[in-house]
Order: structure tokens, then C-alpha cells, then sequence
């Protein structure tokens, strides 16, 4: 899996990753698969887990405490729309789920060679 990824968001700065558990958590929270979540999210036909569960699980993967992340939700649904909310859940599903393989630690395009440094 991907390492996590800082972002300025509603809530604050803040890292978010999200390891396969948390996708999975995603998934059982929004009944959907990540991709159909994702899918909702850009069409914009999201309903509320599908906007707060990447977040939140984002949140937790990259250490968070449960009860922080929970906290951290609740601040920034204050702070901002739902719809600026899905914003940043689409972004963070997208990093997890989907990638060229050269942002990979280790990897890079097909048909070079890596140096180590």
C-alpha cells in the first residue's frame, strides 16, 4: 500500500492513508465497493458515509485515534459543505485505489532501471 499523503483539508493539515482494512471499512460502511464510492463521489450522487467514511478512515490509517478522527469530522462538518467535504473524500480514495506504478516506492516506468541511492 501506498505511504500516507499530507493534506489541507477543511479540518486542518492532517495525513491520511488508507491500507486495505481501511477499504474495507469503506466499503462495509457505504455497502458499495471502493470504486462504486469513488464513482459516487466525482458524479455527485454521494450520500453522507460515502463523503465522512474515506475521511475518517483516511484519518485513522495514518495513526489517528478513533475518537480524534471522529472529532476532527465533526469540526470540519462546521466548517465547511458536504459537497466541499466529498471534494476531499473523492481525492483520498483516488490516491489509494488508483496510481501509476512509478510513485511506488521502488518502482518505476517499464524498461528502466532503478538506481539506488
Amino acid at each position: 500500500m501506498r505511504p500516507a499523503i499530507e493534506k489541507t483539508w477543511p479540518g486542518g493539515e492532517d495525513r491520511f492513508r488508507l491500507g486495505i482494512g481501511h477499504l474495507r471499512a469503506i466499503e462495509d460502511r457505504c455497502d458499495a465497493g471502493c470504486a462504486v464510492v469513488l464513482l459516487r463521489l466525482l458524479k455527485q450522487q454521494w450520500k453522507v458515509d460515502d463523503v465522512l467514511a474515506p475521511i475518517r478512515q483516511g484519518l485513522i490509517g495514518a495513526g489517528m485515534s478513533d475518537d480524534d478522527a471522529r472529532k476532527k469530522i465533526d469540526k470540519a462538518t462546521e466548517a465547511a459543505s458536504l459537497y466541499a467535504l466529498a471534494l476531499v473524500a473523492a481525492d483520498i480514495l483516488r490516491n489509494f485505489i488508483m496510481w501509476e506504478g512509478g510513485d511506488q516506492p521502488g518502482e518505476g516506468e517499464a524498461g528502466t532501471v532503478m538506481s539506488e541511492s
